[in-house]
């Protein structure tokens, strides 16, 4: 079974970057296989979408951080013609799809924002009972175990 992965190197030598804006071109492998690793075997939307963000977070010129959808689309085109990924062209229709949510992922620092995550339940108070029903106070039971 190909990889994605394997598929970077004989992008990078095909006509498909030779056409890419000089500019992309610096960091394009290295974006490119991250990418990819990041998909893994199975590509799908969120495997996509999760892969995408990814490579928003890693150490390189913002520029090309923000650019990364134009030379992934470049890539996802491409793998039709080597025959071993004929969907690409879908794949690349997808990132249309995504690329608003990653263009608004970006602070104007170039930090990236992530996603708000939230506890579930309520705070318990250091006299209430322990939520995990010995009937005790948490501050006496559970407390010392979640570090509060």
């Amino acid at each position: 079974m190909a990889k994605l992965t394997d598929e970077v190197s004989s992008f990078s030598d095909s006509q498909h970057y030779l056409l890419l804006d000089p500019d992309l071109k610096s960091h394009a492998e290295p974006l490119l296989a991250h990418w990819c690793d990041e998909v893994g075997v199975v590509v799908s939307e969120e495997s996509m979408t999760r892969a995408l963000h990814s490579v928003a977070r890693l150490d390189v010129p913002l520029a090309h951080r923000q650019r990364f959808p134009e030379l992934l689309r470049a890539f996802l085109e491409f793998l039709p013609s080597t025959g071993r990924f004929p969907r690409g062209n879908q794949w690349a229709e997808r990132l249309g799809e995504m690329e608003a949510g990653y263009e608004a992922s970006f602070r104007g620092d170039g930090s990236v924002r992530g996603a708000t995550v939230r506890k579930a339940g309520s705070d318990t108070g250091r006299n209430d009972p322990c939520p995990c029903g010995s009937g005790r106070k948490y501050k006496k039971c559970c407390m010392s175990l979640l570090g509060s």
